[in-house]
């Protein structure tokens, strides 16, 4: 049946008002919380009390902010890139997957990482590389738990990019220039839903993959692209509560208690092209776990103006303590970006190599047919799957005259 478009014009008009309003009103309080940035952009003392504060009365199950790494910079600081250095390496790392499929004629996922070797200086190309990873059930035991734990694909996915971008970093170690390893996620990785669940087998897969970048002597960063955290805005927001005894503590964290802005909205307001802000810590119960466990690895971020919009840039302790560090990751990811006009290179091309597009997807089922049949293994989609893939090629079982 076709969408008649017509009937939706006035719905569409109201939305359009909506939203017309709704960034009316963003643009108010973010001009609020910029004089307030501002107001107390060197208060130390002031900013401690907050966060004292907020520790103390804010709901732990839904309080984020962000703790100013050091008393140096400001926190309305506008930090201009450096030059990157004379010579670097750069590894990045990306992943995508094929889930499994019960429909499918057989039963199995892939994983494929995807990765760059970028070198500064010289005349050494980049190295590109793939590693795909076929998994499948090995016994009839295997295959019942096998669908019904496609969530896990893609942690196992996770998994595979940070420990393969350590592998990297590792073979690379002993050299006498930078090398910055770079994934395109978060640092701060916590694939299960307690914050307050100890630490389980799989975040400890990731921080190994931390400890063992640091311990090849690299730096370490994460790039997320178009963040929606709003750490910094609940630090600014506990910063009005101070003196405040009707200021409600408990709405810290609560999704929208800003005025539905984020961080970013701040940001893009003060940051140039180029220019990054502060460092922060994480503040948060799963970050508390990871410094618990290894202080070094405590997650801590700034954020960056790529030339396009605001990104995150995520960054271990051990790399915000080396103050020459911050300044290479920075310099290297500005470079970076004005290769593309606003995005790292290196990133675009890890995910480029990891991408598992459709006619892959189909060469792989082709080459498992043939195989299986050379073992005398029929194929054979399931009723389901074999409706599904004539209604989206634009078929129907049932032509007509």
């Amino acid at each position: 049946m076709t969408l008649e478009i017509e009937k939706l014009l006035k719905g569409i008009d109201s939305m359009a008002q909506a939203t017309a309003q709704r960034l009316q009103d963003r643009k108010s309080t973010a001009d609020d919380l910029l004089q307030i940035l501002d107001q107390y952009a060197s208060d130390w003392v002031a900013i401690e009390a907050a966060l004292d504060h907020a520790q103390q009365l804010a709901d732990p199950k839904l309080y984020r902010s962000a703790r100013p790494f050091d008393h140096i910079q400001p926190l309305n600081a506008q930090i201009n890139p450096a030059a990157p250095p004379a010579q670097a390496i750069i590894v990045a790392t990306d992943g995508s997957q094929i889930m499994p499929d019960r429909h499918a004629a057989h039963l199995y996922y892939l994983i494929n990482i995807g990765g760059i070797i970028y070198f500064y200086g010289g005349s050494r190309a980049p190295q590109p590389f793939t590693i795909p990873e076929l998994h499948y059930p090995a016994n009839d035991q295997e295959a019942a738990q096998f669908v019904m734990g496609s969530g896990e694909v893609s942690i196992a996915r996770d998994l595979r990019e940070i420990g393969t971008l350590a592998d990297t970093a590792w073979n690379l170690r002993g050299g006498d220039q930078p090398v910055l390893a770079v994934l395109d996620q978060r640092l701060l990785y916590w694939p299960i839903g307690d914050i307050e669940a100890p630490l389980n087998d799989k975040v400890l897969a990731w921080l190994k993959g931390m400890t063992k970048v640091r311990d090849a002597g690299a730096l370490l960063a994460g790039f997320i692209d178009r963040p929606m955290t709003t750490a910094v805005v609940t630090l600014l927001r506990s910063l009005t509560g101070l003196g405040d005894p009707k200021f409600d503590w408990k709405s810290l964290g609560k999704s929208g208690a800003g005025g539905g802005l984020n961080d970013v909205a701040l940001f893009r307001r003060l940051l140039e092209p180029g220019q990054r802000s502060k460092v922060f810590v994480n503040v948060s119960p799963p970050n508390a776990r990871f410094a618990e466990h290894d202080r070094a690895n405590e997650v801590c971020f700034f954020y960056f103006h790529s030339g396009r919009g605001i990104a995150r840039v995520d960054i271990p302790r051990w790399v915000a303590e080396d103050e020459g560090g911050v300044t290479a990751v920075h310099a290297l990811l500005h470079d970076q970006c004005q290769i593309l006009g606003d995005y790292p290179y290196v990133i675009a091309r890890a995910d480029e190599m990891a991408v598992v597009g459709h006619q892959d997807h189909e060469e792989l089922n082709f080459m498992i047919d043939l195989t299986m049949q050379k073992y005398g293994i029929s194929s054979s989609l399931t009723a389901k799957q074999g409706s599904k893939g004539l209604a989206r090629g634009g078929k129907t079982r049932f032509m007509g005259p």
